[in-house]
Order: C-alpha cells, then structure tokens, then sequence
C-alpha cells in the first residue's frame, strides 16, 4: 500500500467521527417533545463531551411554527416629518442672517416648506444658495410666501434610506429576544416581511416591532475599574492567531482586556465581559455585574461580527457608560456615509449633521469630553464608541476603526449612519398582515420530509447496489457518509431546515451518486480495453477527476447566485445545495478511491463493476 493511503484513510475517517460527533446536539435536540427543545432540558440533554449546545440544526417557520408578520412602513408620513424638521432648520438659518422672516412650517399639503417673509425673493435665493443640493422653489406660493420642496431624486432616497431604517430596527430588537434564525427581508411598496420561528406571542410581537427606535448618546467610563475585579472570578476569552477573541465562548462568559486611550494620555486596560448569545449576557449583567457599579453608571451591549464571506460569527460584549443620557436621536437631521479626503486616498468616515438645538448641545457634550469614547446606543444596543477627536457642533464625523477593507469599512459606515437616521426619523410601521403556523404543522412535514429522504437514500443505494455490485456498495458507503457529512455541517453553521432545504438535501443525495456513476463506468472501460485491475482503477479516476470537478462548479455557480440573490425558502435550498456538493466532492472522490484501493491491494485482486 502506498504511504498516501494511510493519511487519506485517517483523514476519511477523521471527517467521519467529525461528523457523527457534530451530530450530537442535534440528535440531542430532536429527541425531545417540541415544548422542551429550547429550555433547560435541551441543555441537560447534550452531553458534555459534545459540541456546543447552541450548534444544532434549527427548525424554519414551516416546520416548526411561528409568527409571520407583513409590515408596511409609511414613507409618506416619514417625508413631512422630515419637512416639518427642516422648516425649523430654515427658521433659524434665516434668523441667524437677519433675514424678515415671520414664521417657517409645513404648506397645507404637507410636503414643501412655506416660509412667510416680507421679502420673498431674497429669502429665496439665501435658501438657494445653502439648500440647493436637496431643495428648490417650485414657486406658487400665496403671496407674502415662498414654497421650498425636496428634489424627487432626494425624496426617493429618503424613503428608500427609511425603510432600511426600519429594517435594521427590527433587527436589533428580534435579535434582543433571542429568536432563532429569524428570516427578515425587506419587500416591495415600502414594506417587510417578518418570519419568527418558534415565538408565539403575537401580541407581544406587534407591540416591540411597532415602537420607536430611541437613539441616546452616552459617555464611555473608561477610567472606572468597576469591572476588572472579574477577571478573578471568571475565564479569559479564548484568542486567536490576531490576539482577538476566539469563538465560541463559554455560556457562563468570559472576560477580554483591551486597550483605552484616556483623555489625560494614559493608556490602561479596560475588562469587558462577553458572551456568544446575547440573553446569556443580559443574565451575567443583571446577576454579577450590576452589583459592582454605581448609580452614575450602567452597562451597554455591543454586538461584534467575526469571520468573513459567507460564514460570519458574532458574540456580545459588555461597555461601561456614565447612566446619563447626554443626547439623543432626536436632534440629527442627518447622516450619511462619505470619504475623509484629509487621509491620503481618503477613509470611509460618517458625516452627520444636528439641529440648531442639537449643535449648541453638541458642541457642549464633545468640548467637555475630547479623548474620551461616545457610545452610539440605538435600542440598548451600543452600535459604536468611537473617540471624539474634535469639537463637534451642528457638523461633525464618526470615523470607524482598523483592520478592515475599504469596502468593509464604507458598509459599516453605512449602517451606522442608518442607525443615526432611525433614531433621527423613525418611520411609522403599522402590521397589516398577521399569520400564525400552527405547532401541528411542523411534525407532519418533518415526517414526510423525512420519509421522502429516507425513500430517496434507499432506492439510490439499492440501484447502486444492482447495477455495480461490489462498486455499488463502496459507493452507498461514501453516500452515507456524505448525508452525515451535509447535516454535520449545516449543525456547526446552525442553519435552519426549511422544506425546500429538505429538499436541497434529497437532491444531493441523488447528485452524489452521480460521481460514482461517471468513476465506476470509465473504470469498465478501462478493463474492456484490457487493463489490469489497478490500471483501471487508476485511469478512471484520473480521467473523470476534471469531469467532476466541472459538473460540481457548474452546479456551485448556480447555487451561489440562488443563495446571493433569492430570500426565504430559495435561500434555504440553495445553502443545503452547496454543502452537499461540497460534500459530494469529497466522498466521491477521496472515500471511494481509499476504499477501492484497499479492496484491490493485491496484483490479481478482482473488482465487480
């Protein structure tokens, strides 16, 4: 035997033990009734010696019930909020230049600014020269008046910027809950949709997601040492080869250090605490944490993403802030992701821009707190704490940290300035569609499901077994091991089984095969041309390797435009479709050629294809 094929045995039934072990908590999981698969007996369930609990396949809204919820978010009025904010932005702009203005408001249709002044032309062409970007005067207005009004192209971003605000709201409070694998996407006509697996409060559902957002900005207290007496009563966080934090980690926590810049130039080593799911953190706050502080201060969460492409990980941290709330949401009248110039070919920064209020407040907060971090909390969720580097008045910027890409670091920009906007300008939802999927529901399709799985496995497995006999066998083997190898790693990425994801996985059962049929036909070939057994083995893997390798390519190719552009049950489809060829590529080619090769060791081995 040669010396490869020892790795190539260890390495098959490495991934094979692998998997089985992966499986466990699954396994675990769907061996309870349904009502205990999310309490304290799952947990009592999972061995020790297992993976982490939280790594098992989950359930989608079709198979396990849930809430499904259709929000429309009303634009319109969002717009002449907006008008209503910016006719007190002209009010006093125009004040500020002396300027014979009466009053500033809304016009009687809700959607231009109506400035009354005894000089309608020069108020005009003032507003102009400051406001031309975004507004223009469409004229007809009564007179003694003048009529301001947004572009349509600045309109048409507003209402498209207020629905992702909007979205990342719900986000952030779905995520709060703890609900696994929810599935929110934005849809046409200003609406989302909501698919809330396994919650079954519908009336608590319409109740958080309708709410406001609250935007507060608070002060970091990085010179407290409140929180590093933790670091003799619980774990250091697991790191990785970048000295950051390595997941999972533990459900008890753990704590982390890193390095605060002080306003007086000092540099020391904050704690926080950190954890990999967010209700596990809330319970080590309330418990261990808020005992050790003061009145003056509380405890913000911070959601960190770990990981890069298609497979991301996230855990929460803990930041220590001063409990007031120095300013909030409700003084920005804008912000939007730009470039700083002034860093050679420029840095995604966030520009935002405050009222005439929110300026004078502003510009107090920044000039008595230069150095020190600002928390930016939308819904007790802390997006960001960058430093203020400068005084900040009605204009100002966030510049984001290092490590990242340009484009990473645009998107973060991005996001944040959605966040600034939604506590800015929370656009009003209301639910117009509310629909409940019975727990009932759920088992029958699992069950059918399974059975049609199972129907599938066996009938490849015994056409296999037919057709190529001893050839068959060998690859009904790697074909099991590819369905353990499929479902082991949709169980350490927690994705979530959907019917059509059920689907996905019958028909990666059948294209697995098809590699075993394209290996065991050339092998025959081979021998009807006169080679000898190893000869023929040889020969027909090495010839149809690159066929293989193309059909599987091919088939990726479209899965990975399914998974990039299609949402909801397509989205679960083509995932379980590139695990399992993947998979397929792996176990037709690497675990059937080591058991092959073993089966034909000798020179006048016989092989039954």
């Amino acid at each position: 035997m040669e010396r490869t094929w020892f790795w190539r045995l260890g390495l098959v039934l490495a991934v094979l033990f692998w998997s089985l072990w992966q499986l466990v908590p699954t396994w675990a999981y769907f061996s309870l009734p349904p009502g205990e698969r999310n309490g304290p007996a799952y947990e009592q369930s999972v061995p020790g010696w297992a993976p982490d609990a939280k790594k098992h396949l989950n359930l989608g809204l079709d198979l396990q019930g849930g809430i499904l919820l259709a929000m429309g978010v009303d634009v319109d009025r969002a717009v002449k909020a907006k008008v209503v904010r910016r006719a007190d932005e002209i009010f006093d702009f125009l004040k500020g230049k002396n300027l014979p203005v009466t009053a500033a408001g809304p016009s009687a249709d809700g959607y231009r600014v109506e400035v009354k002044t005894t000089d309608p032309k020069q108020v005009e062409q003032v507003v102009q020269d400051f406001y031309g970007a975004e507004m223009s005067s469409p004229g007809g207005a009564p007179e003694g008046s003048v009529w301001f009004a947004f572009r349509t192209d600045v309109i048409k971003n507003f209402k498209e910027k207020a629905v992702e605000q909007a979205e990342k709201t719900i986000r952030n409070r779905v995520d709060k809950w703890g609900v696994s694998e929810p599935d929110i996407k934005r849809k046409q006509n200003a609406q989302i949709q909501i698919q809330l697996p396994g919650f079954k409060d519908p009336g608590k559902a319409k109740d958080l997601l309708g709410r406001t957002a609250q935007l507060e900005f608070k002060i970091a207290d990085d010179e407290s040492a409140a929180l590093d007496a933790v670091r003799g009563e619980m774990p250091a966080c697991p790191q990785g080869p970048d000295g950051g934090i390595a997941l999972p980690l533990p459900v008890t926590g753990c704590y982390y250090v890193e390095q605060v810049d002080l306003p007086s130039g000092i540099r020391r080593q904050a704690t926080y605490v950190a954890t990999g799911k967010r209700t596990d953190l809330d319970v080590i706050i309330e418990k261990s944490l808020k005992p050790r502080i003061t009145r003056d201060q509380e405890i913000g969460i911070g959601e960190v993403v770990v990981g890069q492409g298609l497979v991301k990980e996230r855990f929460y941290r803990t930041y220590l802030l001063r409990a007031k709330t120095e300013l909030t949401g409700d003084y920005i009248s804008d912000a939007r992701p730009s470039v700083d110039s002034s860093k050679g070919a420029g840095d995604p920064v966030v520009s935002f821009a405050m009222s005439a209020e929110g300026a004078r407040l502003m510009e107090r907060l920044t000039t008595d707190n230069l150095g020190r971090r600002m928390a930016i909390v939308l819904d007790s969720k802390v997006e960001s704490a960058p430093y203020i580097q400068g005084k900040i008045s009605s204009n100002g910027q966030i510049t984001l940290g290092t490590g990242r890409n340009y484009q990473e670091k645009f998107q973060e920009a991005n996001d944040i300035s959605i966040v600034l906007k939604a506590g800015a300008l929370p656009a009003p939802v209301t639910i117009f569609e509310e629909r409940s999927v019975g727990a009932t529901l759920g088992p029958e399709l699992v069950r059918k499901g399974t059975i049609a799985a199972l129907v599938g496995l066996g009938a490849v497995m015994l056409f296999m077994l037919l057709y190529y006999r001893t050839s068959g066998l060998i690859a009904d083997v790697a074909l099991v091991e590819n369905g353990l190898l499929v479902l082991a790693i949709m169980s350490l990425l927690g994705s979530t089984l959907t019917l059509p994801g059920i689907a996905g996985f019958v028909l990666t059962l059948g294209m697995a095969v098809d590699a075993n049929v394209l290996i065991n036909e050339r092998i025959r070939e081979e021998l009807r041309a006169g080679k000898t057994v190893r000869q023929a083995v040889d020969q027909g893997y090495d010839k149809v390797f690159w066929t293989i390798v193309d059909s599987h390519v091919t088939a990726l190719v479209a899965a990975v435009v399914l998974m990039q552009y299609g949402s909801g049950p397509v989205r679960g489809f083509a995932v379980t479709l590139i695990i399992g060829l993947l998979a397929s590529m792996f176990t037709s080619i690497v675990v059937t050629r080591v058991i092959i090769d073993w089966t034909t060791r000798h020179d006048n081995a016989r092989l039954s294809v």
